[in-house]
C-alpha cells in the first residue's frame, strides 16, 4: 500500500530523572533529507538516529526534535564550558567596542547565555538516557508510518478513481473513432455532389483521400499505450516499494500520448474526450507528488 510523504509522530518515554520527547515531521521532497534539532547531550548519537529513521522512511523532507527534560540531582553531572564562556565573551567584548556600548560584561549575563553551563547524566546513565530516546524514536516513526499510510489509503482511492475515469474516456473515444472517419467521408463526398456517383476516377481518388484521413487519425496505437499505461499504474499502486518516482513517470507517459491523441484528431467529441483525460491526468500528477 502506497503511503504519503506528509506526516507527524510524536513518541515520549521516562526514565528515572528525565523525560525524552521525539517529535518527527515530514514534508513533500524528491530526495530523502532530515534535519535534527538535539540536546547536547544526544549529539554523540545523531548519526545512529538519523540511520534509524532513514530503515523506515525513504523519502520526503523529515525535521525532528529532541527534548530531554532532566531534574538537577546527584545523578547529574554538571560543567561549565570554558571554551564556550570564551568565546561568548569575547564576541560580546568585540560587539561592546564596535558599537560604541556602555556597560558592564558580567559573569551572570554570560552564564544566562544557551549551553555555557552543561548538565548531563553520569556516564553510567548514559546507556539508558539513550536507550530511551531510542525507544521515543520508535514510537514517534510507528506514528508517522501510521499516519502516512492512513493519508496513503485515502491518496490510493482517489488515484484509481482517476484511472477508471480515464478508461472509460478511452473506451468512448474508440466508439467516436469510425463515426469520425464516416463522418468526413460523407462530408467529402457532400462537396463533390454528383460527380461521386457518375465519375470513377473521382469516386477512387475520394476512396484514397478518406483511407488516407483514416490513417493519420488513427489512435489506435496511443490508446493502447494509454490503456497498457493505466494497468502499469494500478499494479505499481500494490507495489510495497517506493512508488511515487515511478508512478509519476507513468503519469508523464500518459500526458504524452494523450497529447498525441489530440493532435491526431479534429472530431469535436474526441477532443472533449481528451481535455477531459488530460484533466485527469493532471489530478493524478499532482498526487502522485505526496507519494513516497
Amino acid at each position: 500500500m502506497i503511503k504519503s510523504m506528509t506526516g507527524f509522530g510524536k513518541g515520549v518515554v521516562d526514565f528515572k530523572d528525565a523525560r525524552i520527547s521525539v517529535e518527527l515531521k515530514t514534508f513533500n521532497h524528491k530526495f530523502f533529507e532530515l534535519s535534527c534539532k538535539l540536546p547536547q547531550n544526544l549529539q554523540p548519537i545523531e548519526e545512529q538516529i538519523k540511520k534509524e529513521i532513514k530503515k523506515k522512511v525513504r523519502r520526503g523532507k523529515l525535521y525532528l526534535w529532541v527534548n530531554c527534560e532532566q531534574t538537577y540531582d546527584k545523578s547529574l553531572d554538571i560543567k561549565l564550558d570554558e571554551k564556550k564562556l570564551k568565546r561568548y565573551y569575547t564576541l560580546l567584548k568585540n560587539a561592546k567596542k564596535k558599537f560604541n556600548l556602555k556597560g558592564d560584561i558580567t559573569l551572570s549575563q554570560i552564564l544566562s547565555l544557551p549551553e555555557v553551563i552543561i548538565s548531563e547524566p553520569k556516564k553510567e546513565n548514559k546507556k539508558i538516557l539513550w536507550r530511551s530516546t531510542f525507544n521515543a524514536l520508535e514510537k514517534a516513526i510507528n506514528k508517522l508510518i501510521s499516519m502516512r499510510r492512513k493519508e496513503g489509503a485515502a491518496l490510493n482511492k482517489e488515484l484509481l478513481l482517476r484511472v477508471s475515469n480515464i478508461t472509460k474516456s478511452v473506451l468512448r473515444i474508440k466508439i467516436f473513432l469510425p463515426k469520425e472517419i464516416n463522418k468526413y467521408k460523407q462530408n467529402l463526398k457532400r462537396k463533390v455532389g454528383k460527380a461521386y456517383d457518375k465519375n470513377g476516377v473521382l469516386r477512387e481518388r475520394i476512396e484514397t483521400d478518406v483511407a488516407l484521413f483514416a490513417k493519420n487519425c488513427d489512435i489506435t496505437e496511443e490508446l493502447t499505450r494509454i490503456s497498457a499505461h493505466l494497468v502499469n499504474f494500478k499494479n505499481t499502486l500494490k507495489s510495497p516499494n517506493e512508488v511515487g518516482k515511478v508512478l509519476d513517470f507513468i503519469a508523464q507517459e500518459l500526458h504524452r500520448e494523450t497529447n498525441t491523441v489530440g493532435s491526431k484528431s479534429s472530431d469535436f467529441q474526441i477532443s472533449k474526450e481528451v481535455i477531459f483525460i488530460k484533466g485527469e491526468v493532471e489530478k493524478i500528477r499532482e498526487q502522485v507528488q505526496n507519494i513516497e
